[in-house]
């Protein structure tokens, strides 16, 4: 619904560069209706529940950031990943990207098949898409043997058409 997509939208501008408020905004129990915009919403409403999952991981601790996860958000953001909008799948990147600063949720990430859609994304999304598909990748590379799957999945060519 429209009251939805906007206040995901809201909660994703409040919690922006601001602890305290993210911190209210999870601790009131927005990030479950959040995750169950994600599996059931629209393409507009998913697109703006991702972007806000990204917005409150990004201010979270990691502790919040394990929160959001055990609230079954990574599966949602992957399919939105692999079937949503430019937009969607900009904002899953995000999301995932900021999910991902915790190093004990990259292996998470990497187990829920994020990899894939992250690559495609990079080679055909839009210039926000890439963007944010290239943060997420970035952030992915904890590990040699990440590195490996990362570099054999085919991100290496479209990594360097970015900076090109």
């Amino acid at each position: 619904s429209l009251g939805k997509s906007n206040a995901a939208r809201a909660l994703a501008w409040l919690s922006e560069e601001s602890v305290q408020r993210t911190q209210f905004i999870v601790d009131a129990g927005a990030v479950p209706p959040l995750v169950a915009l994600l599996r059931l919403a629209d393409a507009v409403s998913k697109s703006l529940a991702a972007y806000a999952c990204g917005e409150v991981a990004s201010q979270a601790a990691w502790m919040l950031c394990a929160l959001i996860i055990s609230e079954g958000v990574l599966l949602p953001l992957v399919e939105l990943l692999r079937t949503g909008t430019y937009a969607g799948k900009s904002s899953a990147a995000y999301a995932l990207a900021e999910l991902a600063a915790d190093p004990k949720t990259s292996t998470l990430i990497m187990n829920e098949g994020a990899l894939p859609p992250l690559v495609a994304l990079l080679r055909a999304g839009t210039e926000k898409g890439k963007a944010s598909a290239a943060d997420a990748i970035n952030m992915l590379v904890d590990d040699a043997p990440t590195r490996a799957l990362i570099a054999e999945a085919g991100a290496l060519l479209p990594l360097i058409a970015l900076i090109c």
